[in-house]
């Protein structure tokens, strides 16, 4: 399961939820006809009928939920894409998803610790918080920095150049 947003609270009397987005693809994730899960439990499916967004969050509207009271129980859940829903990546394109937690090593076999995090600055490139213990260090998910990615063996390749850390 992906987690694609939080409803925070509501908007208007028709039941109406605003939404902190973690996805990029909002639109797509709450178009009619996709299912996502409150929380992460397939036994609480719940069904997006329109969206839109303002000032940097989602709205939508939920079929099961009918008016403000029962948008207010739903608030602060998290809501959840299934992994199979989402379309194939390409060879070279990665979800969050699948990064998060990736063994890292540098060029030479070195343990530089695991992906603990993504992070988007608005640069170009989403930023990985490599962590070990208590040290950490973020490496741009840029080419020149990223050797290799091997989702099947868990690890990341980084080419460490000197200052990344």
């Amino acid at each position: 399961m992906i987690k694609v947003a939080k409803i925070i609270n509501t908007r208007g009397l028709k039941g109406e939820c605003k939404l902190y987005l973690y996805t990029d693809q909002a639109r797509d994730r709450f178009s009619q006809g996709v299912v996502l899960y409150e929380n992460g439990d397939r036994n609480q499916p719940i069904h997006p009928i329109s969206y839109s967004e303002y000032k940097g969050f989602g709205y939508a509207k939920f079929k099961e939920i009918a008016d403000i009271d029962q948008a207010k129980q739903h608030q602060g859940m998290d809501l959840y894409l299934s992994k199979e829903d989402l379309p194939e990546s390409d060879e070279d394109e990665f979800y969050y998803s699948d990064l998060n937690g990736l063994h890292a090593i540098d060029q030479n076999g070195e343990d530089l610790g695991k992906v603990s995090d993504i992070l988007e600055t608005g640069a170009t490139h989403p930023i990985l918080r490599i962590s070990k213990g208590s040290q950490s260090f973020m490496v741009p998910f840029a080419d020149a920095f990223v050797e290799e990615v091997d989702l099947e063996a868990g690890q990341i390749v980084i080419h460490m150049m000197e200052g990344l850390r």
